[in-house]
């Protein structure tokens, strides 16, 4: 197979996984898996499939020994192409998307290569089109007008109370900008990932185990700092919550090129402005994310912007702003597992290694 065919199927492949790799007028997702992947690589990853499999099936798949196929494999996850989980001493492998993938892992692996971040930006910044919705934004729930109106799903505190295995990251996000030489100021380590997404990082010597109290205070820090809480997962369980900085976001960063941010994504509640408590001190328009609130006379919020994140009302030194649940007909709950392509549930992940050992 010539050199350049190897790498449009490769970018095919990937285009069936998560929200997708799409080409490019200018071939710009070419020349990042170019810098991404060896040719070798390349060929390896199109005998994997998103379920973890053990080597041997993976070297019969592509007719190499099963210690060549192993050494490829860990080259392969140290620069980020896959997902590796070791059980009872054996090592299974599936592959991993664009993103949730190979992008966020770019920051477990710490590359010295100055160019890819660049080549990174240009296609996620020039081209890159996602193929469906990756993460929910919910609320910071400091301000809701009700406490008991708040959606099991939108509620953050909740989620992670009911979890047993929790990460904390930094944000691949904030790493990118950063190899970029932009620098927003915040906190990088504000990522929480849960189960199998926890356990491939930290086992990567990524990261690190936390308590559930030390993940509130991470919220905690989120409110304050005027980060947008996103979460990930299908309505069977929630993998991830990511506190975004609308500066490195990748995902708020493209709702700001948008006049209508709020109809691509926006999550179940919306600001609640009481004018005659409001002193019109400017906080909340410094906040906004998708700088839809404007103080010219008066406060006002551009709804087709606003993205219901709260951010405006944990910041309101005087109470004015607070946020609602929207009507029954407007909310969104979180996709159904065929509908969810972007996290690959840790649900299936576990039950692709005990089908693996059943066959044995």
């Amino acid at each position: 197979m010539a050199t350049q065919d190897i790498y449009i199927e490769l970018r095919e492949r990937i285009n069936q996984y998560s929200i997708g790799m799409n080409a490019t007028e200018a071939g710009k997702e070419l020349a990042l898996l170019k810098r991404l992947f060896t040719e070798e690589e390349a060929r390896y990853y199109l005998a994997l499939t998103r379920a973890l499999e053990p080597v041997e099936v993976i070297a019969a798949r592509i007719g190499e020994s099963a210690e060549q196929t192993a050494g490829v494999l860990e080259r392969m996850c140290e620069k980020g192409h896959l997902f590796p989980k070791t059980t009872d001493g054996t090592k299974y492998y599936a592959a991993a998307p664009f993103m949730h993938g190979f992008f966020e892992h770019q920051v477990y692996r710490r590359s010295p290569d100055p160019e890819l971040p660049r080549l990174i930006e240009d296609y996620i910044m020039g081209g890159f089109i996602p193929k469906s919705r990756a993460l929910r934004i919910v609320p910071v729930q400091a301000d809701l007008t009700d406490r008991k109106q708040v959606l099991p799903y939108d509620d953050v505190r909740a989620i992670i109370m009911g979890k047993e295995r929790i990460g904390l990251f930094e944000c691949s996000c904030n790493h990118h900008m950063e190899s970029l030489g932009s620098n927003c100021g915040q906190s990088s380590e504000v990522c929480i990932a849960f189960d199998f997404y926890a356990e491939y990082p930290i086992e990567m010597g990524f990261g690190r185990w936390i308590t559930r109290e030390e993940a509130l205070r991470v919220l905690d820090y989120a409110a304050e700092r005027g980060l947008v809480h996103q979460t990930g997962g299908d309505s069977r369980n929630v993998e991830c919550i990511c506190n975004c900085c609308s500066d490195c976001c990748g995902i708020l960063r493209m709702l700001k090129r948008v006049p209508n941010a709020g109809a691509f994504l926006s999550s179940n509640y919306t600001p609640r402005l009481d004018g005659g408590s409001c002193t019109e001190c400017g906080v909340c328009a410094d906040r906004c994310p998708m700088d839809a609130i404007s103080l010219d006379g008066a406060v006002t919020i551009n709804r087709d912007r606003c993205i219901g994140c709260g951010v405006c009302a944990t910041g309101c030194p005087s109470g004015a702003v607070t946020m609602e649940r929207k009507p029954d007909d407007k909310i969104r709950r979180p996709p159904s597992p065929e509908k969810y392509t972007f996290m690959r549930s840790s649900l299936d992940y576990h039950a692709d290694v005990e089908a693996a050992r059943k066959k044995g």
